[in-house]
């Protein structure tokens, strides 16, 4: 019992002293003689200025140091900032130093650390002069000349364990966008100057938002600062990148690639098997590069299961000191193909890079596969069996291809939908010094040998005779920055071209379908010189149907012809039949499209013979809606099945001229039709319309608006026009004689035949002379209050009018015979129905206030089958 108390006592004696102890250093530890010392010791471990805000000590389990807000100061050869800050440092004391009178550290562990590594003007990275030294080696006796760099002062740090750090690049002043977040590992000493490296981190890059940036971890062991870094070897593994960060890391942008990304690489340095050990250079380092990429498609395209992928491999030499690179083993790699060559950098040299792609053995089908991975249009069922050889070396910024050359002994395409295939010849490309040229590739359509054999024998026979053939060539003078493609040839059938446009996601013919031959001399041609690259050459047709959307009937292409002129178009129309006669004539372009896809067209078209009723025919029934919308969204090539029709009219921007030889709306026929106007931004606008009718001169003008509602004004203008040649009942016309002209002003808006009728509006003059109606003698029969059979003729006659409820009012039509004056009011109706009356007075009365006696005549009814009664004028009393 006494024993136990004894230890009782004594191990509450050992506790108060420890608990002393414990509260004297921490409060030592706060004493600025004390803090002064500690931070000594902190620059003679880092080798560099130290500022701590304040330290805390524990002695138990074993010693420890805290040191909070740390901040390492930066070598002045690369500038004031800091070097390394750290929210807080942890430090580990070794008891075999305490008790021997030694401070020393064992394992360092920096708390949400920030590194700013600096590399200056002469290529030194500041990180170099922190850690200590390696050992030189034994037999290491060559001779240092001139003044040599200071030993970083020895120290015994052996172990640096970094969480939740950041690493940011600074270039001289220039901070760099770079930076890794999350920077968590260690840094130990396996032996004297020799660290071993176990990190792991984030990219990332400032102003830029990135998603799956990946992580990047490193291992390996570097020396120190004798020999900057060397001997080093460092592996390197990142993964889990998408391609889209991939390019906003390096270059701030995202350039619409997605996949997936991921790099192996390790450099060596100072090694035995390091780059070029057979003949080493100050800086030298290996460095092998496997990196992968994968799943690789446009950005608004669905990932799928065919997406290309590629595998790049770099073997090379890269040397510090001299700022230079060379690569002696590149490969790039896909499902099908690669390509071997070597590579280059050196800024001292002119030029300052150069990648040689000296074998390069690439499939068709990989070609296809990278197209479809970039457009969604693309059939799936293409297949291409084509193999390309060649090799290729460029240089310099801008890019400048030093030599080239590629070959191929031909293949096949074959498309869905054609009953041939397309079959590529044999060709060859080379660069003469600044002239790149391809030679003529000639396609033709050969018969699929599959599918041959269950057609029938005529279908078999016609693809076997398919003379159809193009010949494509390129030529481009790199020197001048000029060149062109050229097409020449002659198609059987143009629908297999169309067809295949479309399969291969580029289809022209949106809403329209052509048939027939066609003959092509065309030339893409480019130059520096010239804002834009340009066409020219001609298409010529023949014998062919054109079907648009909106047209219940074919075009029937005869002869016309297409041409280019430095971009220019022009359609020369020679013999086309559609909408019941024959055109000819010619559209051509103005201008080279405006930035919103604008173009502007003159028109000169001619036709023999158009009836209306033909045009319902082609376009109608009346009430099919939206025909003009879908015949505008063909003609323009819109892309939208179903685009709004006034945006589709805005976009026609076209004037010119029309002619007709006859022209026939219903009852109305006009001989030597010419119309002259535009058409833009919503408004149509005829600015002379002349024709012959019915013995006379018709002039008019019109102006419509489509938008916000469609709307229209009508002036026109008649001369000479015949009373017998009026369109009117039947029987009607032969009983009336004279010459007619005058003025006429219509409004209306809507849509619709009905709409229209029922908001026209409107107001005319007429003047007549010779006017004669055979029938009845108006004057006798107006003047005895009996019908009187036989004929009325009128010198002359003028009169207003107006029109208004689907009806025309004649306050007054004048009708003079020299000595008498007739005088018709009354008004018609759109259906025909009539309600007039006729009355007769002496010529010296036509001034004065009309009669209130007499008789008048009176028509009423149908126009064709009109009541006429006779009713006389009852005189009005004055009020008593």
């Amino acid at each position: 019992m006494d024993g136990l108390r004894k230890w009782w006592r004594l191990a509450l004696v050992l506790v108060v002293l420890v608990v002393l102890a414990q509260i004297s250093v921490a409060l030592l530890a706060r004493a600025h003689p004390v803090h002064q010392y500690l931070v000594t010791h902190l620059e003679r471990a880092f080798g560099r200025s130290v500022e701590v805000r304040h330290f805390t000590v524990l002695l138990l389990p074993s010693p420890i140091l805290y040191a909070e807000q740390i901040t390492i100061g930066e070598d002045p050869a690369f500038g004031n900032e800091y070097f390394l800050r750290a929210e807080r440092l942890t430090a580990g004391l070794r008891w075999s130093g305490l008790l021997r009178g030694h401070f020393e550290f064992g394992t360092l562990s920096l708390t949400r650390s920030s590194l700013i590594l600096v590399r200056n003007e002469q290529g030194n990275w500041n990180l170099e002069r922190w850690l200590p030294p390696a050992k030189t080696a034994a037999g290491d006796t060559s001779r240092v000349y001139g003044p040599q760099t200071p030993l970083t002062p020895s120290n015994r740090l052996q172990k640096i364990e970094i969480e939740d750090g950041r690493i940011n690049f600074k270039l001289l002043d220039e901070k760099l966008p770079f930076a890794f977040l999350g920077v968590s590992g260690s840094i130990e000493q396996v032996s004297t100057g020799r660290w071993k490296l176990a990190l792991q981190a984030q990219p990332w890059r400032s102003g830029v938002t990135l998603q799956s940036a990946g992580t990047l971890v490193a291992r390996g062991d570097v020396a120190g600062t004798s020999a900057r870094l060397q001997p080093a070897e460092v592996h390197v593994h990142w993964d889990k990148v998408s391609l889209a960060d991939l390019f906003r890391l390096f270059r701030g942008q995202d350039y619409g690639l997605r996949g997936i990304f991921a790099l192996d690489g390790t450099a060596k340095s100072g090694t035995a098997d390091g780059a070029n050990a057979s003949n080493p250079q100050p800086g030298d380092w290996s460095f092998t590069v496997h990196a992968r990429a994968g799943q690789i498609h446009r950005w608004d395209l669905n990932e799928r299961a065919d997406n290309p992928g590629a595998n790049l491999n770099l073997e090379g030499r890269w040397n510090t000191v001299a700022r230079n690179a060379s690569v002696e083993h590149l490969v790039i790699e896909t499902a099908k193909s690669n390509l071997r060559g070597s590579a280059r950098l050196d800024p001292k040299a002119t030029p300052s890079w150069e990648v040689r792609v000296e074998s390069a053995g690439i499939q068709a089908a990989d070609l296809l596969a990278w197209y479809r991975a970039f457009d969604a249009n693309v059939n799936n069922a293409i297949t291409a069996e084509q193999f390309f050889t060649g090799g290729v070396t460029i240089s310099g910024w801008p890019v400048e291809v030093r030599s080239a050359a590629f070959s191929s002994f031909g293949g096949l395409v074959r498309v869905p939908g054609l009953s041939s295939s397309l079959r590529i010849g044999a060709f060859q490309g080379a660069l003469d010094r600044s002239s790149f040229a391809v030679t003529p590739i000639r396609v033709s359509f050969a018969p699929l040998e599959n599918s041959a054999a269950g057609l029938p024998a005529a279908a078999r026979r016609h693809a076997a005779d398919n003379k159809s053939v193009l010949d494509v060539a390129l030529w481009h003078d790199l020197a001048k920055h000029a060149g062109s493609v050229s097409l020449d040839g002659h198609l059987e059938k143009i629908e297999d071209a169309l067809k295949v446009l479309a399969a291969f996601g580029r289809p022209i013919n949106r809403g329209w379908d052509l048939t027939g031959a066609a003959t092509a001399a065309l030339r893409y041609q480019w130059d520096v010189t010239q804002p834009s690259p340009r066409w020219n050459g001609h298409i010529d047709f023949n014998k062919g149907t054109l079907q648009a959307a909106g047209m219940n009937q074919p075009l029937q292409v005869n002869k016309a012809r297409l041409d280019w002129l430095d971009g220019l178009r022009t359609a020369s129309i020679s013999d086309v039949d559609g909408f019941g006669t024959n055109w000819t004539g010619q559209l051509a372009q103005q201008n080279m499209p405006e930035s919103d896809g604008s173009v502007k067209w003159n028109v000169r078209l001619h036709a023999d013979r158009l009836d209306a009723a033909e045009l319902d025919r082609w376009i109608g029934p009346r009430a099919r809606p939206s025909w003009l919308q879908r015949l505008l969204s063909s003609l323009l090539g819109s892309a939208n099945a179903s685009p709004a029709a006034s945006e589709l009219v805005r976009r026609v921007n076209a004037e010119g001229e029309m002619r007709v030889d006859e022209f026939t709306l219903e009852k109305i026929r006009l001989r030597q039709l010419r119309v002259e106007g535009a058409l833009h931004d919503l408004h149509l606008e005829l600015r002379q319309a002349d024709a012959q009718w019915a013995g006379g001169n018709l002039r008019a003008r019109m102006r419509a608006a489509f938008l916000p509602r469609p709307s229209y004004d009508v002036t026109a203008e008649l001369d000479g026009v015949d009373l017998a040649q009026l369109p009117a009942p039947s029987g009607l016309p032969d009983r009336f004689a004279g010459l007619a002209s005058g003025t006429l002003h219509l409004t209306t808006q809507g849509v619709g035949r009905e709409e229209l009728l029922q908001r026209l509006t409107g107001k005319g003059e007429v003047r007549l002379r010779d006017v004669a109606f055979r029938g009845w003698d108006v004057s006798a029969s107006t003047a005895e209050g009996a019908p009187h059979e036989g004929g009325s003729r009128w010198a002359s006659g003028q009169g207003m009018f107006s029109i208004r409820d689907r009806g025309i009012s004649v306050p007054g039509l004048r009708l003079n015979t020299g000595s008498e004056l007739t005088l018709i009011k009354g008004t018609l109706s759109f259906a025909q129905e009539s309600d007039l009356t006729v009355q007769t007075l002496p010529r010296e009365q036509s001034d004065s206030r009309l009669p209130e006696q007499g008789y008048v005549l009176k028509i009423s009814g149908p126009l064709d089958l009109p009541r006429v009664s006779i009713e006389r004028l009852i005189a009005r009393r004055p009020a008593d």
